[in-house]
């Protein structure tokens, strides 16, 4: 995305449309996140009026500060309560408990992000890497998101959509079995050493605890029971297995036809693309319970084109 567009977002001089757009720019990656929050600070470091050419610009402060926290508490651990609004389509993210330890890292490791719902709480969680993750009641994951690694530690249920990472692995580790996957979409419910994995989209490897590997594709479940491996079975439709994630989309890189269509699985809407070149446009974000006007407002801004919603007909239109 141009930065000049950037400049003009982190100053406040967008349009709402703009402004939709730079918004599902910086969801659609930690690295643009990065660029983001970069760009804010040269802007800052440029604008105050008491600082000199001399001066470290905001973030290199902010980065040295912390580097001392971290060497001056490195055994510390805390706990925060956290209410993350996700981004572009103002999607809340519910209040979760967080423990974050540094206890024995080593260098360059921020260590895991614990999460752990109660008995009638369902969490969504954005993680660096791009990766999504809804996470079910009475659930608890540990998350390890940094350069060269990505994983999870679950007991309990949880979804995820799984961004690609230039052929970086994505590990869930549970007591019945450990999930491999590059990108895509599965239902992993796990409790000691009994796994149930489904796969909704791409293809994921599963390894039993005790002895057994399979490779599922979309449509496949398996089961680990006890740490055994049992035989992999299709499934007449795998969405019926994650009805209890509500209304959850997650996208990465997903064209505009195929984000059309779960759309109108979702909500029982009709949705028509009137220009067809629009079709193979793709669109990296996730909504979490949204509404449906607000969530093909938000497509529509992504990939720069005109919607309408009536009750449940959208039209997608012609590029601005």
């Amino acid at each position: 995305m141009d930065d000049s567009l950037l400049f003009r977002a982190i100053k406040g001089q967008t349009n709402p449309s703009e402004q939709l757009a730079v918004e599902a720019w910086r969801r659609a990656s930690s690295q643009h996140e990065a660029r983001y929050q970069e760009l804010k600070g040269v802007l800052a470091a440029t604008t105050r009026p008491d600082r000199v050419a001399s001066d470290p610009p905001p973030v290199l402060e902010v980065l040295e500060i912390a580097a001392r926290r971290e060497r001056m508490t490195r055994r510390a651990t805390w706990t925060r309560r956290v209410a993350a609004v996700a981004g572009v389509a103002a999607v809340v993210v519910a209040a979760v408990t967080m423990q974050r330890q540094f206890a024995g890292s080593p260098p360059g490791d921020f260590g895991f992000e614990e999460m752990v719902t109660g008995d009638n709480q369902t969490v969504t969680v954005a993680l660096r890497d791009g990766s999504v993750m809804r996470l079910a009641p009475r659930s608890h994951a540990r998350i390890r998101v940094q350069e060269g690694l990505r994983e999870v530690h679950l007991t309990g249920r949880a979804f995820f959509s799984v961004a690609k990472r230039n052929g970086l692995p994505f590990r869930v580790k549970t007591r019945g079995g450990e999930v491999t996957v590059l990108g895509t979409q599965f239902d992993l419910d796990a409790e000691n050493e009994d796994v149930r994995l489904v796969v909704v989209e791409g293809k994921v490897a599963l390894a039993a605890a005790r002895g057994g590997e399979a490779q599922l594709v979309r449509g496949e479940e398996a089961r680990v029971v006890e740490g055994q491996l049992l035989p992999t079975v299709q499934l007449p439709e795998a969405r019926e297995v994650t009805r209890w994630v509500g209304r959850f989309l997650a996208f990465q890189g997903t064209p505009l036809s195929e984000v059309a269509h779960e759309i109108e699985q979702a909500y029982g809407a009709k949705v028509t693309i009137v220009d067809t070149t629009l079709s193979q446009q793709t669109v990296t974000n996730w909504f979490s319970d949204r509404p449906l006007d607000e969530v093909v407002r938000v497509v529509c801004a992504v990939v720069a084109t005109e919607c309408e919603v009536q009750g449940n007909a959208v039209t997608m239109g012609k590029p601005r």
